[in-house]
């Protein structure tokens, strides 16, 4: 009788450790799981903080030539314009992979993008404009005036020093995700932006 007794208590003392044991585990789990998530939802919201803006001031000169009667006559119309935009530079936060492992308490982030051109936003000045009697702007050719005046500024951009300001901003960005996600116990493995100034991709205009 004893014997049953003390293989009764035996019992219900490693099922209760049993239990005891499953729930600590799977709160652990949960806790993992809802950091996960926390730790996504940050990193996300850090990111989008990589943007540089920068403001141009150029000139710009459009000359357009029309010929008449089989050459013999040329008419020319002339505008030159002072072009004020407003660049802002960033990174497609789409691109970059974001991969958490809850077991190993690690967030790893690759495939960071280039930084690109995401706008353009362009004010035109027409300083002096020359058209003929016949050869005369139409609309046609003020929007296509915009355009050029875009692509204009889009290389003024492309070797300019902003590029390099989105890139070194955006180590920055990944040292502060480095520094959130420690805070909380895990550990991060990036992929470092490279330093060196590569072509940016383009927008469409």
């Amino acid at each position: 009788m004893e014997t049953l007794v003390i293989l009764g208590l035996i019992i219900g003392l490693a099922g209760g450790m049993a239990v005891t044991n499953y729930y600590y585990k799977n709160r652990n789990q949960r806790q993992l799981k809802s950091q996960s998530v926390l730790l996504l939802e940050k990193i996300k919201q850090v990111c989008k903080l990589i943007t540089v803006e920068g403001e141009f001031s150029e000139i710009f000169t459009h000359r357009d030539e029309k010929n008449l009667f089989f050459r013999l006559f040329q008419m020319e119309k002339k505008a030159l314009l002072i072009v004020k935009a407003k660049v802002m530079i960033g990174f497609d936060l789409t691109r970059i992979h974001i991969e958490i492992n809850t077991h190993n308490k690690q967030v790893s982030l690759s495939q960071f993008p280039e930084p690109e051109i995401l706008s353009i936003d362009t004010d035109l000045e027409y300083y002096d404009i020359q058209k003929g009697i016949i050869n005369k702007f139409s609309e046609t050719d003020l929007t296509n005036l915009n355009k050029k005046s875009k692509d204009f500024i889009r290389e003024k951009v492309e070797t300019s020093h902003l590029i390099q300001i989105a890139k070194n901003q955006a180590n920055d960005t990944v040292s502060l995700i480095r520094q959130l996600i420690e805070s909380v116990g895990w550990k991060l493995v990036s992929e470092k932006v490279a330093v060196n100034v590569a072509e940016p991709n383009k927008i469409s205009s």
